[in-house]
């Protein structure tokens, strides 16, 4: 084929390692290093059983407050006014996204192994806030994160949430 080995040694090497980069081909969550100050807490409310990695920069003006809600339905994660995640137990299977509303439209900006960032859309096409669908099985529960449909939140403030999901474990 080539007339030097260490030519189609290389080009080999080269396609095996390109075909583990493709996006989206690993399905593992990324895992979040613990940094210094951020703050793990254990969630043990009802049945919402798991632990999340809160990280220092949402909580330097505001103490989180976790509670449920809606009679143990679901429960809160907030911290300030630019973090406030929901959590619900749901059948991942037969979940769809609950995105009906009337007034605006949605726009799926990133979808990636069962999380959704989408962006809220006006009928004039101005661009309202942003939000955040993430599935996830934790133990035997399967759950429902969401961002507040109560907040307004930046592109940045649905990152962040983001970020402290993928460090969701039992």
């Amino acid at each position: 084929m080539f007339r030097k080995p260490y030519f189609s040694i290389a080009v080999i090497a080269l396609i095996v390692f390109t075909g583990c980069i493709i996006p989206g081909a690993r399905k593992e969550r990324a895992e979040i290093e613990l940094q210094r100050n951020d703050s793990l807490f254990v969630i043990d409310e009802g049945d919402f059983h798991f632990r999340i990695v809160l990280p220092k920069d949402i909580m330097i003006n505001s103490e989180p407050i976790i509670k449920t809600a809606a009679n143990g339905q679901s429960l809160h994660i907030t911290c300030g006014s630019t973090f406030h995640l929901v959590a619900e137990i749901t059948d991942i299977k037969t979940t769809k996204l609950p995105i009906g509303e009337v007034i605006f439209h949605y726009d799926i900006i990133d979808n990636e192994d069962q999380s959704f960032v989408f962006k809220r859309i006006l009928p004039d096409g101005n661009s309202y806030d942003y939000g955040l669908i993430q599935y996830s099985s934790i133990g035997e529960n399967d759950y429902a994160f969401s961002s507040s449909t109560e907040g307004e939140f930046s592109l940045n403030d649905v990152l962040r949430m983001k970020g402290a999901l993928a460090s969701v474990k039992m």
